[in-house]
């Protein structure tokens, strides 16, 4: 892998923050360049775009002109966002635990109860319903707390923002149909929240687009099995 082409930028996705990244950070960086924004305590986003468009400006910032974009869930929506407006940056494009498919009328309602409950009861409640749901039923109770530990703090209103993004997200399965560069889907046999056999029907729409499975993972393989989500990651980055 030549580590002067391009800068791994690994995206978190909603209810944690860039902290997820960390059982697999340290051995990507010894490789190549990474960058780890954080976006979860950002509060003045009204749209997945404007994601996109901060993490333009960090990309910019650091003079990188291309970049593997590597998002998880809500991340993934961003990275999705970014390759439809700057295509001729995007090396190369991970959706991990992600989908470029929008929410339909009943996911979107879930979205709108979150929001208001976040508004009326604040972070807590939602983590604590949250996380649980973002890991394989087979993952240690403990471990589950400590992750909900991890993110109490994690400010209402930028959960909202980041809600309210989700929920208005316009459907871009077409950067996969159109894609110019590798395109992987990593998926959990055991996500609760992007759903495995579905999600990996999205390989047809491209010959760039790959399916790769982690097992005993659900939403947060990174976390669950971070050997072999660094596998993973490190298997497509050498395609470069």
């Amino acid at each position: 892998m030549q580590t002067n082409k391009f800068v791994v930028v690994l995206i978190h996705g909603h209810g944690v923050d860039a902290s997820i990244w960390d059982g697999i950070y340290a051995d990507l960086v010894l490789e190549t360049t990474v960058l780890k924004p954080d976006f979860a305590r950002s509060t003045t986003h009204a749209t997945i775009e404007g994601y996109a468009e901060d993490l333009y400006a960090q990309l910019q910032a650091i003079q990188a002109e291309k970049a593997v974009l590597v998002g998880h869930s809500m991340g993934g929506y961003i990275a999705l966002a970014f390759a439809d407006r700057y295509p001729d940056m995007v090396q190369g494009l991970v959706l991990y635990h992600s989908t470029p498919v929008a929410d339909d009328e009943n996911r979107r309602e879930v979205r709108r109860q979150a929001i208001a409950g976040l508004k009326t009861d604040g972070t807590a409640p939602f983590i604590q319903k949250q996380l649980p749901k973002m890991v394989s039923p087979a993952y240690p109770d403990d471990k589950i707390q400590t992750l909900i530990n991890r993110y109490l703090d994690l400010p209402a209103d930028a959960l909202i923002a980041g809600m309210t993004a989700m929920l208005n997200r316009p459907d871009r399965t077409h950067v996969l149909r159109t894609a110019t560069f590798p395109v992987l889907l990593v998926l959990g046999r055991d996500d609760q929240i992007i759903p495995y056999d579905k999600t990996a029907q999205l390989a047809d729409l491209s010959s760039q687009v790959s399916v790769v499975p982690i097992e005993q993972a659900g939403h947060l393989s990174m976390v669950e099995q971070p050997e072999a989500s660094l596998n993973v990651l490190q298997t497509f980055l050498r395609k470069f």
